[in-house]
């Protein structure tokens, strides 16, 4: 059956366009010389028309020209492949017939069994034609008109930006009926009138009239799509995007979000590229009610956010940057959906990579989220760090390091209780060390590593820990410290039939003198102590630069590990540390404060390809109860694969109260499809208040021409301004037209799973 006839049958005979999808792979596949179109014959003007054929006749009386044998005409950009051409030299006027294929300056490619068109190619008509766009989306129509250049208006016509299917006989995953489809080539727009949307072969929408752009658009100034909605904080809602291309290294979206609570929030997005840099800015804004985390309503009140962040490279070693990450109040992130986060910091920095060495300066501003009375945030003016390090095996047989780092903090302490108020430190540290890896013939691994420190200090308003209501000012000190590591390693490994075993003792000694910490002394940067494998053998297990750990120390430990050739594996690591003097400077709930610590370790097993165990653990040295425990365990296949998380351990807040924190999540991903994704997860308090936390399901669907998405979320926490609730989320896009984005949420939206670039293509382009 021609060619022809199978496009004649598409048109009249069926409302998809499967069979159109064959009949452009047939004809790809049988004219040649489609394949040169990528690369046209150059012309010296537009005006100039290169002519190729098998054989041409002219007959003087008719005043035709008649070209046969695989015609190819070149003018102006355009490129024309026929079987046969009749060129009317009274009218100007071409004549194609046979496989005809016109490749238009755009880049499209137009297929018919018949097309008339005149000598400068600009005006056009076509009977049965096929159009294939550059992004590999397609139009058929039964008749087709070209105008000036510009404008193509295809009658009784389909479009879709889906891939053929495999089988001819299955419809595409989605299409659009047209009465009339027209293309503007200037402007790049595509108007679809009396138009209906098919999916699978069943229509579902139908409109009179919409517009979009077309395949070439990459981003356009224009109406995004609108987002109904509703939540019991905001009511029924609306929101209605507005896309700014203000430049090609400059673009930002204005959304003006509607709602019968709080009236209307306006919410932008800018974003700007720098040669050596860029900038990326955020906000909101409303005029709403506001009930403050005690309860109280504060009426009306301006809220709003703004998060930014910009970077600048100077030269190729300094660049700048900042962060910015501001709210007007406590609950305005969670309720209006922004954020989740309970703490927010703002940093501005310079900083320099050159080789080994690394320096920065930043300034720090925190702002603390968490409902109730908290202590005073800092302000950090400057912090600078340096670190230098030295060529291995230059200094010694090792290699030396020097680092140094100077902190200066302030806190406006005025009209606030004594318990929430802060020191005002300054701070200056500077440190060298040296260190060298030996290793024996017999296989021994042994690090000899030293540390010299200086640090000096002062601060004023220091609270004291010990005496309730007091604090001290004009708190100054300053000392040196050294310290020596010996850590010796002795890996000892063997293979087997299918596996290798290794295994591990590890053990390090540290000499030190001791240090008494002084209750006068200010902590900025060392109150949270992490005792677990991953530190054991750290010189210092403070974090930050106010405290060190002094004394002198062994530490030991084991890894057994067995490693089969197909990628089964156990891995276990155990160990302790025994300080010969106790430390004062640990915290009860360290898991350091005695002479012997607490046991840590991880368990990794994966005795096949389907199952992984990762279990981390610390156990109190005396009782052997937990003191902390982090448990995953994964099983199963793409197909569907469980999951479980349990945490639990001890955490000491601000005022020194310990608590059992214990938590649970269970949950599932399924790619049960090429296109399909299925995730369903529920988190579970334990301690110290027990109750189901948050609940999720989502469901999505995406492949190179759609995207489906659809999500369940519940969240059962409670704030003064945020109510717990359920949210649902609705996707659907569809490439080249635009979609429909429905949500109702409170607070939290449900996980939806979209590709980032499927995502920017689809969600900006305005209709």
């Amino acid at each position: 059956m021609s060619f022809f006839v199978t496009l004649y049958r598409f048109v009249f005979s069926t409302p998809h366009i499967r069979n159109v999808c064959a009949a452009l792979l047939w004809v790809l596949m049988i004219t040649a010389p489609v394949g040169a179109m990528a690369a046209p014959p150059k012309s010296g003007a537009d005006n100039e028309t290169l002519i190729t054929a098998t054989s041409m006749n002219s007959d003087q009386a008719t005043g035709v020209v008649t070209a046969t044998g695989k015609v190819e005409i070149a003018r102006a950009g355009y490129i024309l492949h026929a079987d046969k051409i009749y060129y009317y030299q009274k009218t100007g006027v071409m004549r194609a017939e046979g496989h005809v294929a016109l490749l238009t300056p755009s880049g499209e490619v137009q297929f018919s069994d018949l097309e008339e068109i005149t000598g400068d190619m600009k005006q056009a008509f076509a009977e049965n034609i096929a159009i294939l766009f550059p992004d590999n989306s397609r139009l058929v129509a039964k008749t087709a008109q070209r105008y000036e250049g510009r404008y193509l208006v295809a009658d009784k016509a389909v479009y879709t930006a889906c891939n053929c299917p495999a089988d001819p006989a299955e419809p595409p995953l989605w299409q659009v009926r047209g009465k009339q489809i027209i293309q503007d080539n200037v402007e790049h727009d595509i108007y679809y009138h009396d138009a209906t949307i098919d999916f699978f072969g069943v229509p579902a929408f139908y409109t009179p009239y919409f517009s979009a752009p077309d395949p070439s658009v990459k981003r356009r100034q224009g109406l995004l799509t609108v987002s109904p909605g509703y939540t019991p904080n905001l009511g029924e809602l609306v929101r209605v995007p507005y896309y700014f291309d203000i430049a090609p290294n400059t673009d930002a979206t204005l959304t003006t979000t509607f709602s019968t609570k709080d009236k209307a929030q306006l919410g932008g997005e800018f974003r700007h590229r720098l040669q050596n840099g860029n900038i990326l800015l955020s906000g909101s804004f409303t005029n709403a009610q506001l009930i403050n985390d005690q309860g109280v309503n504060e009426g009306d009140k301006w809220r709003g956010h703004i998060f930014g962040k910009a970077i600048y490279n100077i030269d190729n070693v300094w660049r700048a940057g900042t962060d910015i990450q501001l709210a007007s109040d406590k609950s305005y992130l969670q309720r209006y959906n922004y954020s989740s986060a309970t703490d927010l910091t703002n940093r501005l920095y310079v900083e320099g990579f050159k080789g080994r060495n690394y320096g920065v300066v930043n300034t720090y501003a925190f702002q603390d989220l968490r409902p109730g009375a908290q202590t005073v945030q800092p302000l950090v003016l400057p912090q600078a760090s340096f670190s230098a390090l030295g060529e291995p095996g230059k200094t010694w047989g090792g290699r030396w390091s020097v680092d140094g780092n100077m902190l200066v903090t302030s806190r406006d302490n005025s009209n606030q209780d004594i318990n929430r108020q802060g020191p005002n430190t300054r701070r200056l540290y500077v440190g060298s060390g040296w260190q060298r890896q030996l290793i024996s013939t017999t296989g021994l691994l042994t690090t000899i590593s030293g540390l010299a420190r200086v640090d000096t200090e002062s601060a004023d308003n220091v609270i004291s820990p010990n005496a309730t209501g007091k604090a001290y000012d004009n708190v100054f000190r300053a000392h040196q410290f050294e310290q020596a590591n010996l850590t010796l390693r002795y890996p000892l490994a063997r293979s087997g039939r299918g596996y290798q075993h290794l295994l591990e003792p590890i053990a390090s000694i540290t000499a030190a003198p001791a240090i008494h910490r002084d209750s006068k002394q200010p902590i900025e940067d060392s109150k949270d102590i992490q005792f677990d494998e991953t530190n054991l053998f750290a010189s210092n297990r403070f974090t930050g630069y106010d405290l060190i750990e002094g004394g002198s120390r062994a530490v030991y430990g084991l890894r057994n590990a067995i490693t089969g050739n197909d990628g089964e594996r156990i891995d276990i690591f155990g160990g302790e540390s025994y300080s010969f003097t106790k430390n004062h400077s640990f915290t009860p709930n360290s898991g350091l404060q005695t002479r012997a610590s607490d046991y840590v370790g991880r368990l990794e097993l994966a005795p096949v390809d389907w199952i992984t165990l990762n279990y981390g653990f610390r156990y109190d040295q005396k009782t052997l109860s937990s003191r902390r425990q982090d448990l995953l365990v994964s099983t199963g296949a793409p197909v569907f694969h469980p999951y479980f998380h349990y945490i639990s351990g001890d955490v000491t807040d601000t005022n020194g109260i310990i608590t059992t924190n214990e938590e649970g999540i269970i949950g599932f991903d399924s790619v049960f499809n090429k296109y399909w994704h299925l995730h369903a997860e529920h988190t579970q308090a334990f301690s110290p208040q027990p109750g189901p936390r948050k609940s999720s399901a989502s469901i999505s669907y995406v492949d190179e021409c759609y995207i489906l998405g659809v999500s369940l979320s519940h969240d059962d926490l409670d704030r003064a301004d945020i109510s717990s609730g359920t949210s649902i989320m609705f996707h659907m896009f569809l490439k080249n037209i635009g979609g429909v984005h429905t949500d109702s949420y409170t607070p939290t939206n449900g996980t939806y799973y979209m590709n980032q670039a499927q995502e920017d293509a689809m969600l900006n382009r305005p209709f």
